[in-house]
């Protein structure tokens, strides 16, 4: 309860390892209290982080653990406001969870002389999460990522750092010299020059709406094939060929030319997929504390390399693009209530919450009622309602693929995990992939479920 949620993966796998096969731990965590701050810290600072049972249950069953007892009790003080959750656990026996310990010892164990290790697993924990279709299963027993999909997401990791005023050195030699740069960093920069004058992070959500518009210059779109091209060979030649050095297992990953892709032992792909949400929040702060120690004394701390980790392309730039189409059509009614909505005062919402996913991708925006989407915030819709307006949803989804067919096409390629062939005929699937993910990431992130005010499940 006095953990943040980026220390929640390595905490309960400490706490695992010093378990033996079938020992048990009982965990008690307030249920309530009335004492907590705004911030989340009572009267002496103390964080109090609002874990439900179910979230801290979820994460220790992906742990192996069982649940084997939960009792609620109040509080033995007799504070006004407060109770507790007991959770009695026992660690499961076998050598299923393998992957999980491959996982940890890459993480914590692996020499590191770049952050390339870790912006593999953090790419590969996010689509395992985000975009679980892009994977392939073979029948040798193994799972292939695009290798293009996880370069695309480096992309984005890094050049918010390569913006910096500052020089943030992302490997041992970049510390020692800035003349020894990373492999992809002068071809990323190629490419951050043609926006570096448009907005926060060398013009990283300008980048994000100029693609997604289509409209790259011939002179860019090769700069921004040159950096993915780089970034990609910087994959094959680092962690996908060095990750695993520290363990008896040996390389956990390969590289298939045929098909492009990235390949894992299936059962890393599955604890990736269960535990993705948790192991990035823990890679993101490694990745801090790594920089730092590149840096060296009196460098750059990991206070001010977290923001940049966690920047994002900004969600104003692409909600501003929908809501140009949205108008230019005459859209009429909220997504999400059925009100009839004014054409010049509008809210674009994204249906899976940008502080969840921070996805910009034309699926995900909607429009709705201010009102409505003041009371949406960061909740994920009820399947209730996602059945019950799915019309308007695909009716949304016609209006922004008209105007903007070859976006919205790559877009459903991050959720499908495939180029799409004829709209009308990959539009259903499309509505399931993205009711399947709203199911998912409110089972992973214990995310309270939505309706508006006055709607009726049917």
């Amino acid at each position: 309860m006095h953990l943040g949620e980026a220390d929640l993966f390595d905490a309960a796998f400490a706490l695992r390892g010093l378990l033996k096969k079938g020992g048990r731990l009982l965990l008690s965590l307030p249920r309530n209290r009335t004492d907590i701050l705004a911030d989340g810290r009572d009267s002496n600072g103390r964080l109090f982080a609002p874990y439900t049972s179910e979230y801290v249950q979820l994460l220790f069953e992906r742990l192996g653990f069982q649940l084997i007892g939960r009792w609620d009790t109040e509080d033995a003080l007799c504070r006004p406001g407060t109770g507790w959750f007991t959770l009695l656990l026992e660690l499961g026996t076998g050598d299923k969870l393998r992957a999980v310990d491959q996982i940890e010892g890459i993480l914590n164990r692996d020499r590191k002389v770049a952050t390339y290790k870790l912006a593999l697993f953090r790419a590969l924990a996010e689509m395992a999460t985000q975009q679980p279709r892009v994977a392939t299963w073979r029948s040798d027993g193994r799972v292939a990522v695009p290798l293009l999909g996880i370069a695309e997401r480096w992309l984005l990791y890094y050049w918010p750092i390569f913006a910096s005023d500052r020089f943030i050195p992302q490997s041992q030699d970049e510390g020692l010299r800035e003349d020894r740069q990373i492999a992809f960093r002068s071809a990323l920069e190629g490419l951050m020059r043609a926006f570096q004058d448009q907005g926060e992070h060398g013009g990283l959500s300008s980048w994000q709406a100029a693609v997604s518009r289509g409209g790259l210059p011939a002179e860019v779109r090769r700069a921004h094939a040159a950096a993915l091209s780089a970034i990609a060979q910087a994959i094959r030649s680092g962690p996908v060929k060095h990750s695993g050095g520290s363990l008896e297992t040996g390389a956990v990953f390969s590289y298939d030319k045929s098909s492009r892709s990235v390949v894992m032992p299936a059962e890393m792909w599955r604890e990736l997929t269960l535990l993705g949400h948790w192991i990035v929040d823990a890679v993101i702060v490694r990745w801090a504390a790594l920089t730092e120690r590149f840096a060296g004394r009196g460098g750059v701390s990991s206070g001010e390399v977290l923001p940049l980790l966690l920047a994002r392309p900004s969600s104003e730039r692409m909600t501003n693009l929908a809501r140009s189409v949205f108008r230019k059509t005459g859209v009429d009614r909220c997504t999400w209530s059925g009100r009839p909505l004014h054409v010049m005062s509008f809210d674009v919402d994204h249906v899976i919450p940008f502080a969840l996913w921070a996805n910009n991708d034309l699926w995900n925006l909607v429009p709705a009622d201010p009102r409505v989407n003041m009371q949406k915030s960061d909740l994920l819709p009820a399947t209730e309602l996602m059945l019950a307006r799915r019309g308007e949803i695909l009716r949304h989804w016609d209006i922004l693929r008209d105007e903007m067919s070859e976006a919205f096409d790559a877009d459903a390629v991050h959720l499908l995990g495939r180029k799409p062939g004829g709209y009308l005929a990959w539009r259903d699937e499309l509505f399931g992939c993205l009711r399947q993910a709203v199911e998912i990431t409110a089972l992973q992130r214990g995310v309270e479920r939505w309706s508006p005010s006055g709607f009726e499940s049917r």
